[in-house]
């Protein structure tokens, strides 16, 4: 069973905590009133600031109270966090409905980061498919480049092998031409005497 404060000792944490703000005569009243000076608490084990450390404990508690009473929490990242105000002037259960409304809000935030990144990835993913792509387009076409220069290349070789040929033949023919010059020469002075020796045979 949890101990419950007595009213004697939140009295008198109520007349430290007035006397160590300043506030004087509320804490004469205080102490008039409520018989502090009849009291038996020692008040050297009394730490300063206790009354302000025990609000604070006891909020902390119920805002723990209030995430433990969740049934989907799971780590510490679920734990959340509650304004002052709502833990003093709220019961558990509409707590509850505070974390519940901030887990689900979280939750809608850590799904929309996940399609922004699942969508940027998808994008980098398809901006990388789109380089290989021209990559590739730009590889075809550097070896359709290099496949027209190397047919030029034969087709120019071809060509000159040709002209080479042609001038082969052209050389051969200027070669024999000067043989037929003479035969025919030699041909046409041997009808020329045969001529004359015919002549000279009937003169006589």
């Amino acid at each position: 069973m949890i101990s419950s404060i007595t009213s004697a000792e939140l009295n008198y944490l109520i007349f430290r905590y007035l006397n160590e703000s300043g506030f004087t005569h509320s804490a004469f009243a205080l102490g008039y009133e409520a018989g502090i000076n009849k009291s038996t608490i020692d008040g050297n084990l009394v730490p300063p600031g206790a009354l302000v450390t025990f609000i604070q404990k006891g909020i902390q508690y119920l805002e723990l109270e209030a995430n433990l009473s969740n049934d989907d929490l799971g780590t510490d990242e679920d734990f959340q966090f509650l304004n002052p105000l709502d833990l003093i002037t709220k019961d558990v259960n509409e707590l509850q409905k505070i974390i519940k409304e901030k887990k689900e809000s979280i939750q809608k935030e850590k799904s929309k980061g996940k399609e922004k990144e699942n969508i940027e990835n998808g994008q980098e993913h398809d901006h990388g498919l789109a380089m290989e792509k021209e990559k590739e387009l730009a590889k075809e076409k550097e070896n359709e480049k290099q496949q027209r220069e190397k047919e030029k290349d034969r087709d120019r070789v071809k060509v000159e092998k040709e002209k080479e040929k042609e001038k082969e033949k052209a050389k051969g023919k200027e070669k024999e031409k000067p043989f037929e010059d003479v035969s025919i020469a030699n041909h046409t002075g041997d009808e020329i005497n045969g001529r004359l020796g015919d002549n000279g045979t009937n003169g006589g």
